[in-house]
């Protein structure tokens, strides 16, 4: 595995530990991102595919952000591409929406705080927060730079705070 290694590929095994060994970190930001436990499994899967794909370019301890650049790529352009369609049919969208979320299970109140976060903020809050990412990190997994990250994350943290309250005297005082 030395050779491998030196050579900058990844073999079955590499890969096999990899993806076992980050799996649920890339589930769970892609389950606070989305707030949907099948576009979740689907990005992790588009993730480790790609990793997959790409063995031969990424080294085996930059896996993990690797992915989660991957990810967060995939469910940004995913974001945008049913913000478009929104637009163009509205009607159409609307009774897609419901269709597929009408079977959920009301979220608590902080994911319904972290869902109304526009979705730089919500990613940045998460890898922050969630994940554990320095910002150094979050600049290189989203293409900012150090100062944009934190002037983000205050303002992720300070809008979340106040979905969550508005969210709290909403559903303790019905109308």
């Amino acid at each position: 595995m030395a050779l491998v290694r030196l050579l900058g590929k990844m073999d079955r095994t590499e890969y096999i530990h990899i993806a076992t060994k980050h799996q649920e970190d890339l589930y769970r930001f892609a389950v606070r991102y989305t707030a949907d436990g099948d576009s979740a499994l689907d990005a992790v899967q588009d993730a480790l595919v790609a990793l997959w794909t790409h063995r031969e370019e990424v080294e085996a301890d930059k896996a993990k952000g690797w992915m989660i650049r991957v990810m967060y790529r995939q469910l940004v352009d995913q974001h945008r591409r049913e913000q478009r369609f929104r637009l163009l049919a509205p009607e159409l969208a609307q009774d897609e929406w419901y269709n597929q979320h009408d079977n959920y299970e009301l979220h608590d109140a902080m994911q319904k705080a972290l869902n109304q976060l526009p979705e730089q903020h919500r990613a940045i809050l998460l890898m922050k927060d969630l994940e554990g990412y320095h910002y150094k990190e979050i600049a290189e997994l989203t293409g900012l730079d150090e100062s944009q990250v934190t002037g983000i994350l205050y303002r992720a943290r300070v809008n979340l705070k106040k979905a969550y309250i508005k969210l709290n005297t909403i559903n303790q005082h019905p109308l």
